[in-house]
C-alpha cells in the first residue's frame, strides 16, 4: 500500500512524524515494501532547510521526501538550502494529485 503524507502546517510536524513512524513499523511487521512519501508545501517548507530544528535526514533514508518548488520560491528558499535526502517537485498540489491518481493513499494530519 503506497502512501503519501502531506504537511503544510509547521505545527503538525510531531503528528506527521509519528504517523509516518507508526506506518513504517506496520509495514515492517507485514514485510511490506510499499513506498512512503512526505510532500511538504506551504509554510512547512521552511522546516526542510538545513538549519531547521526538524531533522529529516534519518527519515529520508526510508521515506521519499519532496518539497514544493512553488512554496520554496515564495519564501526565497533554494534547493541548495534543503536537507540531505529532500527533493524538490515543481508543484506540491500536482505531486499530490499524481500520486493519488497512481493509487497512493493520502494522509494529512
Amino acid at each position: 500500500m503506497n502512501v503519501i503524507f502531506h504537511i503544510d502546517d509547521s505545527k503538525k510536524w510531531p503528528t506527521l512524524l509519528n504517523n509516518v513512524q507508526h506506518f513504517r513499523e506496520w509495514l515492517q511487521a507485514q514485510s511490506d515494501n510499499s513506498t512512503l512519501e512526505v510532500l511538504i508545501n506551504g509554510e512547512a517548507v521552511s522546516d526542510a532547510v538545513l538549519d531547521s530544528p526538524i531533522d529529516l535526514s534519518l527519515l529520508a533514508r526510508t521515506v521519499n521526501i519532496a518539497v514544493c518548488a512553488n512554496s520554496m520560491h515564495q519564501r526565497q528558499l533554494t534547493k541548495a538550502q534543503l536537507q540531505d535526502g529532500v527533493t524538490m517537485v515543481p508543484s506540491g498540489v500536482v505531486e499530490l494529485a499524481q500520486r493519488q491518481h497512481h493509487g497512493f493513499a493520502y494522509i494529512k494530519p
